[in-house]
């Protein structure tokens, strides 16, 4: 049994620091040391993120909103000083998105084959199930 925080943790948080870390190097010409001190990870990581040999098991790049809050993590880490409160803040807020909307459930299908994610509540953890889904704010 995989807990999807897990799946968060090992695929969604990876594709996503990969989306900020290109955005720091291509549209901020930040080194991979820099993007790499930036995000709190090593160089290693960066490295491994812009040769795609970690963080692509999710394309998140086709979800509009999580590109705009991948823009806003980048500029605010790419600033003079940047806000890593802020920053951490709306990593946090992408990781809740990803869960609660089901943005996970075929991915989590794929690494568990027999679950199936039709009707499945897992994500929601103790919200009621008509909680519905919830916005990224950075994405408004």
């Amino acid at each position: 049994m995989i807990h999807p925080y897990e799946i968060v943790s090992k695929s969604a948080l990876p594709a996503f620091r990969a989306m900020v870390s290109k955005r720091l190097t291509n549209d901020y010409s930040m080194t991979q040391q820099e993007v790499a001190t930036r995000l709190g990870v090593t160089q290693a990581s960066v490295s491994n993120y812009a040769r795609k040999a970690r963080g692509t098991m999710l394309d998140l790049e086709i979800d509009e909103n999580i590109r705009k809050a991948a823009d806003q993590v980048a500029q605010l880490l790419a600033s003079d000083k940047p806000d890593q409160r802020e920053a951490l803040r709306l990593m946090t807020e992408f990781c809740d998105y990803v869960r609660f909307n089901h943005t996970l459930c075929g991915l989590h299908e794929q690494l568990e084959p027999g679950f199936k994610s039709e009707g499945c509540v897992a994500c929601l953890g103790s919200l009621p199930p008509e909680s519905g889904t919830i916005r990224l704010k950075a994405g408004v």
